[in-house]
């Protein structure tokens, strides 16, 4: 059995035979390349298994669950002394972007890369470089996350791991 085709170049009718399709092939007239596929009725449709939306929506309830978590973490913090209610003086300095806690820093960092305020990014970054050991560390734990904090839970993952990534290589 042949496989027969015309040239996608010159238009050319060609013949191959069967054993060689799925490999590339010259036209004679014009030297052109030419897929040489497999033909229609040889071709075995692979049987799909169902989708499984009970695993999706499985999925977006633990995401759910793990963001509402964060935030009761992050309100029990916040009401601990020492807390974001704190007076010291790096938590005044730190309140120009927002946060108090190292891990806060680099969350003020992450969502002003996401919305795009540089400014607000790089006066972030400027009081995480006196920090690196910590902030390295809070990095790794977010790079290891599989879900994204709940700040984030729009960011499509690729691009929250290269907002990781940016930031480990400015410090």
């Amino acid at each position: 059995m042949n496989v027969d085709l015309s040239c996608e170049k010159c238009g050319h009718p060609m013949q191959f035979p069967r054993e060689q399709a799925g490999r590339i092939g010259k036209c004679p007239r014009c030297g052109n390349d030419v897929y040489i596929p497999t033909p229609v009725d040889e071709i075995e449709e692979l049987a799909l298994a169902p989708e499984d939306q009970s695993e999706e929506q499985r999925e977006r309830q633990l995401q759910d669950e793990r963001r509402r978590l964060d935030r009761i973490l992050a309100q029990e913090r916040d009401d601990q002394p020492g807390g974001a209610a704190a007076g010291t003086a790096s938590a005044r300095r730190e309140k120009g972007v927002g946060r108090t806690s190292v891990k806060g820093v680099v969350m003020t960092y992450l969502t002003a890369m996401r919305d795009s305020d540089l400014q607000r990014a790089e006066e972030a970054l400027a009081l995480l470089a006196t920090r690196r050991d910590e902030v390295l560390r809070v990095i790794d734990q977010l790079a290891a996350d599989q879900i994204p904090p709940a700040e984030m839970s729009n960011v499509p993952p690729g691009v929250f791991q290269g907002f990781l990534k940016s930031l480990r290589s400015r410090l």
